[in-house]
């Protein structure tokens, strides 16, 4: 049920249009269906994320239904509402936005959605918001998002109140140019309202004429040179035209106090996608609203990060059964997210939209697991919704694990064997995973001690001597032979401890207390979603493969049936041992 709502009063306000004495509908705050109460001010810009079906476009719906009948809703359970301005005020913003008709004896307000007894505006006011709904509040839904910028039936301005943002163009040639504006951002044409006198208002894309003398925006000789070398927006493509809707709305000068956008991406290309987000973060910044979107785009998020990290925040809904769980992230992780150089160009951000990321230490791991994890016989009856990620490294793994933890995503990370040589790169990592540190160091600590008492390395007196038989069998000139420098790396891979264990992994390991310290480590790591890749490096896992990298990947993949391959039996257990985690 929802808490009472209180009687109007002289506090923040969600408005119209700027002025903050415009009567406003908004919400305090919101409670989700396992329990989490998000706390709202009056101005505020939240962002929906999450795998499909996690239910962000029923929130919106529930949003919008919670100004109107008590009731429980799906994703939203209950809603407290911000309520604001005097029945005058509210009597005087209803009459700006509707005509009085009817008869004299039953007066109605009709128009911009609204259909209700002058005589009962108090009463709706008071008891039930639901007829005023569309005045406060305005839901762009996918569904109608392509023919919302189609023409418009002309309007008598003198008389009729503008019911679409069409309208409002034709009197207001600032929106208009600013529209434009954004729209040649996107798609480098002009977005303009073509003034035919009497007929229906319409968009036109391409470049616009100007007026020669003697002519105005109405003159025939110039409407005729406007149709002959532009084009109707209703003819353009699915996103020009989705585009369109999303900033006539956005931009509509009497901006609702409670606007609620789904799946602004809807039909673009990923940079439309992201220019879109960066347009609807700051024109939100000049109203005074409640600006709730949903989107499954990591190019929206990232353009409505970069133009207002410090507001935007961002609410990851992920289903769970019947209950639809939420977590918010940090705004100071959000920060790090646009100015750390690596992750706003990696595609960490495009996590929050899985069920489950798994983070590696470059584009080849990611690579060759992904092709692991895509065998039947691996994932399992379900495909899986998982993102691999690339961290450019381990050093910087703890700061994608940390940050899409954060939003509540299942996070795994798969490092070669030698991250256990570096106590502070472990360190971070476990702790960016939720792991004890304690715990962990408890094993991993007499591990390293252990490995780096073996005698499992050359010294540097030996290296120089094997180095030199070799250069000595070397031809005097022509290209060194590749079997050589094969030889030479072999030898440079054997100058530290763990440069042996990288190459052969746990099998190099000493018997007895290291190994069994390296096994209870693996299990402790395992159960935070730490794995160690067991051959030590991605390249153990096909030792019949020469090259690194890239090329090792691409050899792999194209000689060999991944399904199949006795060789890779090893990768399909480990990567099977990965995602049966979490997985059913």
């Amino acid at each position: 049920m929802h808490p009472k709502v209180t009687s109007p009063g002289n506090g923040d306000s969600g408005a119209l249009s700027i002025s903050p004495k415009t009567p406003s509908i908004t919400f305090e705050s919101l409670t989700f269906s396992d329990g989490t109460v998000i706390t709202l001010e009056s101005k505020e810009m939240v962002l929906f994320v999450g795998p499909n079906n996690a239910g962000k476009s029923a929130a919106l719906r529930d949003i919008e239904a919670h100004i109107g009948p008590q009731f429980e809703g799906t994703v939203i359970k209950t809603a407290k509402r911000r309520r604001v301005g005097t029945i005058d005020e509210l009597r005087e913003i209803v009459e700006t936005h509707t005509r009085i008709a009817g008869p004299p004896q039953t007066p109605t307000y009709a128009g911009a959605g609204i259909s209700l007894y002058v005589t009962n505006l108090g009463h709706h006011w008071d008891n039930d918001l639901t007829p005023l709904r569309p005045l406060f509040c305005q839901r762009i839904a996918t569904e109608t998002r392509i023919t919302e910028s189609n023409p418009q039936t002309a309007i008598n301005i003198v008389d009729q109140p503008p019911s679409h943002p069409i309208h409002m163009l034709f009197a207001d040639s600032s929106l208009e140019g600013r529209i434009s504006g954004y729209f040649r951002q996107a798609f480098g044409e002009e977005l303009f309202l073509c003034r035919e006198s009497g007929a229906p208002w319409s968009l036109r894309v391409g470049d616009r004429p100007g007026l020669q003398d003697g002519e105005n925006p109405f003159t025939p000789s110039y409407l005729k040179r406007v149709v002959s070398s532009t084009d109707p927006l209703q003819m353009q493509g699915d996103g020009m035209r989705s585009f369109a809707t999303v900033i006539l709305r956005m931009l509509a000068p009497d901006t609702p106090s409670l606007l609620l956008l789904d799946e602004p991406e809807a039909f673009l290309h990923p940079p439309q996608a992201r220019l879109l987000g960066e347009f609807i973060a700051k024109e939100w910044q000049l109203t005074q609203s409640q600006l709730f979107v949903a989107t499954h785009s990591p190019e929206v998020l990232q353009g409505m990060l970069s133009a207002a990290a410090e507001s935007l925040r961002v609410i990851r809904i992920q289903r769970d059964g019947s209950i639809n769980r939420v977590k918010e992230l940090d705004k100071s992780q959000a920060r790090e997210l646009t100015t750390d150089p690596v992750m706003r160009f990696t595609s960490v951000l495009s996590g929050v939209f899985h069920k489950r990321v798994i983070i590696c230490e470059s584009d080849p791991d990611c690579m060759f697991y992904s092709a692991i994890l895509d065998i039947p016989e691996v994932h399992g009856p379900q495909y899986p919704d998982v993102l691999f990620v690339q961290a450019g490294g381990k050093h910087r793994m703890h700061l994608l694990a940390s940050a899409l933890r954060a939003l509540d995503v299942n996070v795994d990370v798969i490092a070669d064997i030698d991250v256990l040589n570096d106590e502070t790169v472990l360190k971070k990592l476990v702790e960016g995973l939720g792991g004890n540190w304690d715990h962990i160091w408890k094993e991993g600590g007499p591990l390293k001690k252990e490995i780096e008492q073996q005698k499992l390395w050359l010294d540097s007196s030996e290296v120089v001597r094997q180095i030199q038989e070799i250069l000595e069998k070397a031809p005097k000139s022509g290209m060194f032979p590749a079997g050589m420098c094969g030889s030479v790396k072999d030898i440079l891979g054997r100058v530290s401890p763990w440069q042996a264990i990288k190459v052969a992994g746990k099998a190099a390991i000493p018997r007895g207390d290291a190994t069994t310290n390296y096994e209870r480590l693996q299990v402790l790591c395992n159960a935070i979603g730490l794995w160690i890749a067991p051959v030590g490096e991605l390249e153990g896992f096909c030792r019949s493969e020469g090259n690194k990298g890239p090329r090792w990947v691409q050899n792999v993949l194209e000689k060999h049936d991944v399904r199949t391959a006795e060789e890779l039996e090893d990768a399909r257990t480990f990567i099977r041992q990965v995602w049966n985690r979490i997985s059913p």
